[in-house]
């Protein structure tokens, strides 16, 4: 099973409400949001994968990342990333930093591209940001663990989703999005058909 299926099935309508609640936010919102920042933040982490230090650095995080977010997702989601018991940054030690180290000099682009396409502000698109990033991390987590993964294994499993994710995202597209060279305007529209034919089937 991919990263992105194993999200897709902890994310259903009762997280999504939840998360549109804490966001203040419209439900088809929220999906066009989610639907564009969960391919976004896991095909950033997946970036990371291309060279050992990055690898190392997932690998290190993913010790504080293991999968028992989703033991208390609904009240994470509910109550926001900051409640999160454990979540630490890679590269670093709170919550505040995780989406940063993920995104890095991207972030403002990012936020700027899915407030844009999906009608939120620039507010709610960093709350639902730092809500969604140590889901991300957790799912990597969960399964590094479950498949009992070394650090190779989980470089392999990391580049082979970002793979699957660029080619069907219009090949590329997330590659082009996630060049930190990248410059200009950016179309989520076609991340966010991805995001949502993988996460809610349509």
């Amino acid at each position: 099973m991919s990263l992105m299926d194993f999200v897709s099935q902890q994310i259903g309508n009762d997280q999504v409400d939840q998360i549109a609640n804490q966001l203040g936010a419209s439900k088809e919102q929220t999906e066009n949001a989610i639907g564009m920042a969960l391919p976004t933040l896991l095909g950033a982490v997946a970036r990371k994968a291309d060279n050992e230090s990055g690898v190392a650095e997932i690998d290190d995080a993913l010790n504080d990342h293991d999968g028992s977010i989703f033991e208390s997702l609904g009240s994470v989601l509910g109550g926001g990333a900051q409640e999160a018991p454990g979540i630490q940054a890679l590269g670093g030690s709170g919550a505040g930093d995780l989406l940063g180290n993920i995104l890095g000099g991207r972030q403002q682009r990012v936020e700027t591209g899915i407030g844009k396409a999906s009608g939120l502000n620039g507010g709610q698109v960093a709350s639902l940001l730092g809500m969604l990033a140590p889901v991300v991390m957790g799912a990597i987590g969960k399964k590094k663990r479950s498949e009992n993964m070394d650090r190779g294994g989980l470089a392999g499993m990391l580049r082979g989703e970002k793979e699957t994710m660029e080619k069907q995202a219009s090949g590329g597209l997330l590659a082009g999005l996630l060049d930190q060279d990248g410059d200009g305007d950016f179309d989520f529209q076609d991340v966010m058909k991805l995001g949502m034919n993988r996460l809610f089937g349509r």
